[in-house]
């Protein structure tokens, strides 16, 4: 089981490095916070990957309960990683709000994102698959998180066509807004992974 999910995760966290890399390129050329923080997102996603491999690897090595146990704080880790991460958002997007910078809009690249989307979208099914094949709260928070970036993405992607034609730093907004609603999402599983390890 351990191999085949620390496989499943690898290729989730070369993706999200690819990703990363190209949302933080877009992110710059254009200057779009929004986008360059849903890179920042997929960075953070690819520290989690790296962590759940660890995990996995550990709890090879490990009997069921204890592996249990493991799976859960990877999942833990993962989350609180993810919190840290909207808060930097939401501080991001205070800050350009007090002081907007111009967005430079291009299809290309609007189109680009877009397809990045995609690619958090089918990961978001691979780790659902994955999970009905070997459960595992690792995946299901990998899972949600995949579902959750998707969303986030076409939000970033909505500000950046909307940001020149706005006399409004809408990308400082979007930030703010991705940012509060990622860290509740990741402060819930945070709640839900604690419960877990107090009780087992």
């Amino acid at each position: 089981m351990e191999k085949k999910a620390i496989g499943i995760i690898s290729a989730a966290l070369a993706l999200n490095l690819a990703l990363f890399i190209t949302k933080l390129y877009v992110g710059i050329s254009t200057g779009c916070l929004a986008i360059y923080c849903d890179g920042i997102n997929n960075l953070a996603d690819s520290l989690s990957c790296g962590v759940a491999v660890f995990g996995f690897a550990m709890a090879a090595r490990l009997d069921e309960k204890q592996s249990i146990r493991a799976q859960s704080l990877v999942s833990f880790v993962m989350a609180l990683a993810v919190a840290l991460t909207g808060a930097y958002f939401a501080y991001q997007g205070a800050e350009k709000l007090l002081y907007p910078t111009l967005v430079s809009f291009r299809v290309n690249y609007a189109v680009l994102i877009a397809v990045t989307a995609l690619v958090k979208l089918f990961m978001a099914f691979m780790f659902r698959r994955a999970d009905r094949g070997l459960p595992s709260p690792v995946f299901k928070t990998m899972m949600l998180d995949c579902f959750m970036d998707f969303g986030i993405t076409l939000c970033a992607l909505m500000s950046f066509g909307l940001s020149e034609k706005l006399n409004f730093a809408i990308d400082g907004l979007v930030s703010v807004l991705i940012g509060v609603i990622v860290a509740i999402g990741a402060i819930k599983t945070l709640k839900e992974q604690i419960v877990f390890l107090i009780k087992n």
